[in-house]
């Protein structure tokens, strides 16, 4: 029964990421709007993994500097894009920050970027804030299930960066 929900699991993602794909090149192709060279469009936003393990804190600074944030997810969709990417940049999914946490107000989740959290994709008994007075207070996609986990803040992860598209100037 969890072999086949498991396959189950894998086949709607797979499906989503095929989905993505072509919506991905639909979108770029229809728009005046463009992604740097080494991120992926999705919408009106682009997406980047770093492959390079830092803090939560220290990851969001890096996404700062290339212009936006901590990826904030606000779907289905959304997430099984940035599952995708992790998978590429890494070869398989493994603990990756993304934006969110409680680290203002305990079980008060929020985005770094400020969008409105509506879209939630925690694992079974997650987030936990694992117990034995150990504060975990990050969120990352973890590597075994590609779900969501709360995680201590000092860990040492890889990180996916979103930012706005940049637009393209229509005089040209």
């Amino acid at each position: 029964m969890i072999a086949q929900m498991a396959r189950l699991h894998l086949l709607i993602v797979l499906c989503g990421i095929v989905g993505l794909t072509t919506q991905v090149r639909n979108d770029m192709s229809k728009s005046n709007n463009y992604c740097p060279k080494g991120w992926t469009q999705l919408d009106q936003y682009c997406y980047i993994y770093q492959p390079y393990p830092r803090e939560f804190l220290d990851a969001e600074r890096v996404c700062k500097i290339l212009g936006g944030n901590l990826v904030s997810i606000n779907s289905f969709k959304e997430h099984a894009l940035v599952v995708e990417l992790i998978r590429e940049g890494a070869g398989s999914v493994v603990d990756t920050w993304i934006g969110l946490h409680d680290a203002i107000t305990e079980d008060y989740f929020v985005w770094t970027d400020g969008e409105v959290v509506n879209f939630r994709n925690f694992g079974p008994s997650q987030p936990n804030d694992g117990g034995d007075g150990v504060d975990e207070d990050c969120v990352e996609i973890e590597a075994d299930d590609s779900l969501w986990d709360d995680d201590e803040c000092t860990d040492e992860n890889p990180f996916v960066c979103i930012r706005p598209v940049d637009k393209k100037d229509d005089c040209h």
